[in-house]
């Protein structure tokens, strides 16, 4: 009978060491963490104008699709806005005709002084001459001379006109860019009184607000948590990612639905452990360091999302990473999720 008690104990020793060596290698092919959260896009619904909500359209923990309306703000005084901004814009463009009627006006005025003054120089040129062969008075020169000068000064006169009429019109082309704008940013304006869902998903905390509440820009007043692509962040130890990459297959277990098995891509793996990246990193050097096993957060996209399954954001999941080349015997030892 003492062989027959040597042998059991061998047996167990045996199946201890087996098993402990089973699991190692499981542990080193299939990497494995409970340390997992639910993460999907979410974007915080925000007005970019101030008023009092006068229409609420969802309400808590709705589906809503892109595109749908959620909040509508008092859009009167953006109304009112866009009235001046249009009566604006007609004001500087009626001035345009004024303005090029006066340009028109004082090219028409340089042209005829312009003949005007070349003529009377002329003359004058030719009573000059004539004065000098005595044909001609020195008065009768000199009163030549100031006529051609005067249509030289009324030349003049009229080039600064049309200098100033076209500088009225450059500002004015400014001034007509300038309507058209604030026209476009009351438009702008109008149009962001009512507030649409830009992805589809669930929004949340809509109760927070309130039909009469003042909201101002860029307040947040709800979430809306896009319901197109999850993802779990898995913090795994340092010691088992010797073996993960991006691309690796994954086997994903959420604690709401632990019957049921999504599977997953591994995305991405951070840059830093956790623990780089919280408002007080560690101080090591102090003198009294003791080694911690940091963790690593792993990005693992779920490809299987499914309707009849919703998942939550920030609920807790398990996940499991075949990193590929494991003995068949360690799959078959391997525990399904």
């Amino acid at each position: 009978m003492r062989w027959l008690k040597r042998l059991s104990v061998l047996i167990i020793i045996v199946v201890a060491a087996f098993g402990a060596y089973a699991y190692f290698q499981i542990a080193n092919y299939y990497p494995s963490t409970d340390d997992a959260y639910i993460h999907a896009h979410v974007v915080n619904i925000a007005p970019r104008v101030t008023g009092h909500i006068v229409d609420i359209y969802v309400h808590d923990n709705q589906v809503v699709q892109a595109g749908q309306p959620l909040v509508k703000v008092d859009p009167r005084a953006y109304v009112y806005d866009l009235q001046k901004a249009r009566a604006e814009l007609l004001q500087a463009e009626r001035q345009t005709v004024a303005i090029q009627a006066n340009v028109a006006g004082a090219r028409a005025n340089i042209h005829a002084d312009r003949i005007d003054y070349q003529n009377d120089r002329r003359n004058a040129q030719r009573a000059i001459t004539l004065a000098a062969q005595k044909y001609l008075s020195v008065q009768q020169a000199d009163n030549q001379m100031t006529i051609a000068q005067s249509a030289g000064a009324r030349l003049k006169a009229e080039q600064a006109v049309l200098a100033e009429a076209l500088a009225q019109q450059g500002l004015n082309a400014a001034r007509i860019a300038a309507a058209r704008a604030a026209v476009n940013m009351a438009k702008l304006y109008l149009s962001e009184t009512t507030l649409y869902a830009p992805i589809t998903g669930v929004v949340s905390k809509v109760d927070k607000i309130h039909v009469g509440d003042v909201v101002s820009v860029n307040q947040d007043l709800f979430p809306l948590i896009g319901n197109a692509e999850y993802w779990v962040a898995a913090n795994y130890k340092e010691t088992d990612l010797s073996r993960v990459h991006s691309g690796l297959p994954a086997d994903i277990t959420v604690d709401m639905y632990p019957n049921y098995d999504f599977k997953g891509k591994v995305e991405s793996i951070s840059g830093g452990a956790g623990n780089a990246f919280s408002l007080l990193p560690p101080e090591n050097a102090t003198g009294n360091w003791v080694k911690v096993t940091q963790r690593v957060p792993v990005r693992v996209l779920i490809t299987n999302p499914n309707p009849r399954f919703p998942l939550s954001i920030g609920t807790s999941a398990s996940v499991t990473v075949d990193t590929g080349g494991a003995p068949r015997w360690v799959r078959m030892l391997r525990p399904v999720l």
